[in-house]
């Protein structure tokens, strides 16, 4: 009786844990089933692994890099005086470094630091350094507007030096997520700088900006 007793103890205690594994199980499954669309709503991604759809969370920090290519129109009497009927379009370039954060899903602040150059023998191969404080706001979906107000270093109308330009830019473009935390963006901006006492420095550009948050 008492072996009898013993093995039917054992068995109800197997029984009794094993419910409880399936208990737990199920729970887990069931837990899991609530999550999932969730993630997959925050993942919805494209036929060529690119997210198209909705915006991302982009709180938090981030870093990026970028490029940009365009032409500078120099509004500058001094230019004028200097190359009289020369094109006063003047290719140029820039390197990009971004850091910031997101304040909401969809609105980021940070800082755009970039280094440039112009490809005209007067005015180069001098290295421009800029930084604007900048903003990113998402309207629908990925596209976004960009502004950016700060100070870079243009050359003098004549491109004997460099001077000081105060101005900013703004922009539109659109962002793709590759991944969870990876995104490029495609942008056309429009740069304006004033230099004091040798008038303006307008520079629209094509830029693109790979980004992770």
């Amino acid at each position: 009786m008492t072996a009898l007793r013993l093995a039917r103890l054992s068995l109800t205690s197997m029984a009794a844990r094993g419910s409880l594994a399936l208990v737990a199980g199920l729970g887990g499954l069931f837990i899991g089933a609530l999550a999932l669309p969730q993630a997959a709503e925050a993942s919805v991604v494209g036929r060529n692994g690119v997210e198209i759809e909705g915006a991302q969370d982009r709180r938090g920090f981030y870093v990026g890099a970028g490029i940009g290519f365009g032409a500078s129109f120099f509004d500058s009497p001094l230019f004028a005086r200097t190359y009289r009927d020369q094109n006063k379009f003047i290719p140029a370039g820039r390197l990009e470094l971004a850091l910031g954060g997101g304040v909401t899903k969809r609105f980021t602040l940070g800082a755009n630091l970039y280094v440039g150059t112009y490809a005209r023998p007067k005015f180069g191969p001098k290295i421009l350094l800029g930084g604007d404080v900048e903003s990113y706001a998402y309207i629908v979906k990925g596209f976004f507007v960009r502004t950016g107000l700060g100070v870079a270093g243009v050359p003098a109308g004549d491109g004997s030096h460099t001077r000081l330009g105060l101005g900013g830019l703004l922009g539109l473009g659109y962002e793709f997520w590759l991944n969870q935390s990876a995104a490029l963006a495609v942008n056309i901006n429009y740069d304006l700088r004033a230099v004091p006492g040798d008038g303006l420095r307008h520079t629209p550009y094509v830029g693109l900006r790979f980004a992770w948050f």
